[in-house]
C-alpha cells in the first residue's frame, strides 16, 4: 500500500525533515514586486530574506484550484491513502481550494483522502505534519493518524516576537496610528495563532536583546512540567538560535527541538528580524 502525507509550504518544514519523512510540500505563491514565484521552488528562503528590503511590494497567495487539480488527479492514481494537512482556512484559501478539488473529483479514484484544516500556520502546522508523517512511517492506521493530527492541532502554541512594527504596518495588519503610538511607547507585540487566526498573545516593553528570552516566564507558565516538542523559527538573523536551543533544553523537558526559517507567509507581515517558538505538550 502506498501512502502519503502532504502539506503546503506555509508549514515551514526544514528540507531534511521533508526528505527523511517523504512529505509532499505543495508550494504557495509568493508575489514580489508583481512577479509570481513558487515558494522555495522558484525563490529560496535565504534569497528571499537577503533581498527583503529591495522589494517594494510583497504578498502571498494560496495554491489555486486550477493549479492543484491536475496534481490531485496524478496523486490519487499513484497512492492508496493521502492525508492533506493544511494551513488554517482563516489565513489561506489553500484548504478551501484543496477541499473543493477533492469534492469535485473524489468519485474518479479509489484513493482514501482526508483534508485537514489545522487552524495553524508556520511550524504550528509543521509540527503536526511531522507527527503525522512519523506515525505513517511507523505503520499506524489511516484513522489513528488523522485523529492524532486533529488532537495535536488543538495543543500547539506559538509565540512570535516582533522587534519592529513597520512591517505589520506596511502589510496593513495594523494601522499607521497604532504603529506610531506603539513604537513611541516601546511596545513589541508577541503574536500567535488563536482559533486559526493571527492574534496578539502578549506584549513586551522597552529594549530587549533577545525577545524570546524575555518570554521565558510566559513560556514556563504555559509549558509547566510537561514534556514538549519544540521548534525555534528565525528569519534573517540566526545568531541567537544556538543559545536558545541550549537554554530551552536546560529549562524544559524537550523531546526534540527543530530549527527552521519563517517562510514568506509569516515573514512578509512580521519582517526579517522576527523570532518565534512553537511547541506542543505531550
Amino acid at each position: 500500500m502506498k501512502r502519503l502525507i502532504a502539506t503546503d509550504s506555509t508549514s515551514d518544514l526544514p528540507q531534511q525533515i521533508i526528505d527523511d519523512l517523504n512529505i509532499l510540500v505543495i508550494p504557495v505563491n509568493v508575489v514580489l514586486d508583481g512577479k509570481i514565484m513558487k515558494d522555495r521552488v522558484e525563490i529560496k528562503i535565504e534569497d528571499f530574506y537577503n533581498r527583503f528590503e529591495s522589494f517594494e511590494t510583497m504578498s502571498t497567495s494560496a495554491v489555486s484550484y486550477e493549479e492543484f487539480a491536475l496534481q490531485y488527479l496524478q496523486l490519487t492514481q499513484k497512492y492508496d491513502e493521502i492525508i492533506f494537512i493544511l494551513c488554517s482556512s482563516y489565513l489561506s484559501k489553500t484548504y478551501e481550494n484543496v477541499l473543493s478539488v477533492h469534492n469535485d473529483f473524489k468519485h474518479k479514484h479509489n484513493c482514501r483522502i482526508e483534508v485537514i484544516d489545522t487552524r495553524q500556520c508556520g511550524m504550528g502546522l509543521g509540527l503536526i505534519v511531522i507527527e503525522a508523517a512519523t506515525r505513517m512511517k511507523n505503520g499506524e492506521t489511516f484513522d489513528d493518524i488523522v485523529n492524532y493530527a486533529y488532537y495535536i492541532a488543538g495543543r500547539v502554541s506559538t509565540y512570535m516576537a516582533i522587534p519592529t512594527l513597520k512591517y505589520l504596518k506596511k502589510s496593513n495588519r495594523i494601522s499607521g496610528a497604532k504603529a506610531f503610538f506603539a513604537s513611541a511607547m516601546g511596545i513589541k507585540p508577541v503574536l500567535g495563532i488563536e482559533d486559526g487566526k493571527l492574534a496578539v498573545k502578549t506584549k513586551l516593553f522597552g529594549k530587549q536583546k533577545n525577545l524570546l528570552l524575555s518570554l521565558m516566564d510566559t513560556l514556563t507558565q504555559d509549558i509547566g512540567t510537561a514534556s514538549v516538542t519544540m521548534s525555534i523559527s528565525h528569519a534573517k538573523d540566526q545568531t541567537y538560535v544556538p543559545s536558545l536551543v541550549s537554554i530551552f533544553n536546560s529549562t524544559f523537558k524537550c523531546k526534540k527541538i527543530y530549527v527552521t526559517y519563517f517562510g514568506p507567509s509569516i515573514g512578509i507581515n512580521t519582517g526579517p528580524e522576527t523570532m518565534g517558538v512553537t511547541f506542543y505538550r505531550h
